[in-house]
């Protein structure tokens, strides 16, 4: 069951690692008070493994092939110095588009009309600074709202079983330490079964509700694959402002910035990033985290750390931890010399 549960996640981690339709933007500061814009919009068929995301490729290259993508339509709000567009295709099919446009600085906001991000360039003495002020994101319709908020109540519930069950073993186990190894043995699957049961029978109960618990998770991964990249896209479509992966450069040594990930990069929101940031908050260790991790577990190892765990835990606490997990930066900023 583990060895099933472990490649259930690892297979969602890499089915959501790349989207079916991807957007990359890069916005360079020129020194003339010019910022270059390009935008990239890849379609990753190979990576696309579901109805729902062929059909989303379908979409996005027809709206592509005939100018009607949200970057054409973001492009044509401004009135380029220099534009150019270039379309790659791969056994005649569009797999790449890349559009370039050269403005006044003063016409960035413009670019992000659409949006609800606000852009804002200052000159200081030896100074500037570009600032995004990111508002609640827009990009969700409310039917996805709907079923990312129905999915993360079902996926926080599992969850939250999961930990109740790990608190009660964790409890018995605080008390008998010297049970740990046999109890971990069983719960990771290494049991030879050879020299009689390892679990007595009044700690049968408290194993089983654990595994019964990552079985649960398994089983609904297992039947809900099709539906996980759909929650991970909603994730971002919900939390996000920004329609694409953002890059930033500045013609200027920087001087200080926030918000940022490194190489002032504005990065979608990841799910999955999201629900790993989790762990340790409410037990420790977590064999389901270390799954995701992509660690080998062995209960050797897991047998002798220290035990930590959360009594009263609810699916609202779940889903309430995720959400601020996935919360973007209140701004992002950089300034250079």
């Amino acid at each position: 069951m583990l060895r099933r549960l472990g490649a259930v996640l690892l297979l969602l981690t890499a089915a959501c690692a790349r989207p079916p339709v991807a957007e990359d933007v890069s916005i360079e500061i020129e020194a003339n008070d010019r910022v270059r814009v390009e935008s990239q919009t890849t379609f990753n068929d190979a990576d696309a493994k579901t109805p729902a995301a062929l059909a989303k490729i379908d979409a996005a290259r027809f709206a592509a092939q005939h100018g009607t993508d949200g970057w054409s339509a973001r492009f044509a709000r401004v009135t380029a110095e220099d534009e150019s567009l270039t379309v790659e295709k791969h056994r005649g099919k569009i797999s790449r588009v890349m559009r370039v446009v050269r403005i006044p600085t003063s016409d960035l906001q413009n670019v992000f009309a659409d949006t609800n991000i606000t852009v804002n360039l200052l000159n200081g003495e030896g100074w500037r600074e570009l600032a995004f002020y990111p508002g609640g994101s827009m990009r969700a319709t409310r039917e996805q709202r709907q079923h990312f908020e129905s999915a993360l109540t079902s996926w926080s519930a599992a969850a939250a079983r999961y930990y109740t069950a790990i608190d009660r073993l964790y409890f018995y186990l605080n008390a008998n330490p010297r049970r740990a190894p046999d109890l971990f043995a069983d719960l990771l699957g290494e049991s030879d079964g050879i020299t009689g049961p390892a679990v007595l029978e009044e700690e049968a109960p408290l194993v089983d509700a654990v595994k019964d618990a990552m079985e649960e998770i398994a089983t609904r991964m297992d039947q809900q694959q099709d539906d996980a990249a759909t929650f991970a896209e909603e994730a971002d479509l919900i939390y996000n402002p920004f329609p694409a992966r953002m890059t930033v450069r500045v013609p200027g040594e920087v001087v200080s910035s926030a918000g940022f990930t490194k190489d002032l990069v504005i990065e979608p929101v990841n799910l999955f990033e999201a629900i790993k940031a989790l762990e340790g908050r409410w037990i420790s260790p977590d064999p389901l985290a270390g799954l995701l991790r992509d660690d080998e577990v062995k209960s050797s190892i897991m047998a002798w750390q220290p035990r930590r765990s959360t009594q009263v835990l609810s699916a609202a606490d779940v889903a309430n931890a995720l959400r601020e997990q996935l919360q973007r930066p209140e701004s992002y900023q950089v300034r250079w010399r």
